[in-house]
């Protein structure tokens, strides 16, 4: 009989979730939505993928390969200024950052193009990610850089592991010379603009 009424119960609650007007369904949906995201979905995406972060959402420009807003009007990539705001391809991405590479690294156009992500990508992008493999140089890799979040940035030396945003004109303190012990993975896939459902509530409370 309790087994019954549990059931009749159970079934009650979801047409009330599924079918009611209410509120408070809504609530309680994105209660279990969360639960189910925090402590099953990614767990369980966490044992796949071999690492703690499997899904990181991209917070900052810093690998974005379009000239973006600097002062006084100008737009900037790599300390070079524009116009106006442009999606860079492949050779004008090279004419206004590669010299950094040709003078600090042994990267080439050609050995970029190759690379993963060689068109960047952008601020609210879900990035996947894979557990700590061989890393390679022009990898896409997510580490500690004893901030807040961690920083997402590619590959530019190996010994010892350093890394630089894309867009950036040069390298942060933190990934001149990054422990193997402060890498969480490596980017293995991308899906656009995804994060920014995250961070709009981010960016909403930290401006309250």
């Amino acid at each position: 009989m309790e087994k019954g009424n549990f059931s009749k119960n159970l079934k009650a609650f979801w047409k009330w979730l599924w079918e009611s007007e209410s509120i408070w369904s809504y609530v309680v949906f994105l209660i279990l939505v969360f639960i189910l995201v925090k402590f099953i979905i990614l767990p369980g995406l966490g044992l796949i993928m071999h690492t703690s972060l499997p899904l990181a959402i991209v917070e900052s420009s810093s690998m974005d390969h379009r000239s973006l807003p600097a002062t006084l009007g100008t737009y900037e990539i790599c300390g070079k200024l524009f116009e106006n705001k442009k999606a860079l391809d492949k050779e004008e991405y090279w004419d206004a950052c590669g010299l950094w590479y040709e003078q600090k690294t042994s990267i080439t156009e050609e050995g970029f193009a190759d690379f993963s992500f060689n068109n960047g990508f952008r601020k609210g992008d879900l990035m996947v990610i894979y557990g700590k493999k061989d890393i390679k140089i022009g990898d896409v890799i997510v580490f500690d850089g004893g901030r807040n979040h961690p920083i997402i940035h590619r590959v530019v030396s190996l010994n010892p592991l350093q890394t630089k945003g894309d867009h950036n004109s040069g390298q942060l303190s933190s990934e001149i010379n990054i422990p193997e012990d402060k890498v969480i993975g490596t980017a293995v896939g991308k899906v656009p603009f995804v994060g920014w459902i995250k961070l709009f509530f981010v960016e909403l409370f930290d401006m309250s």
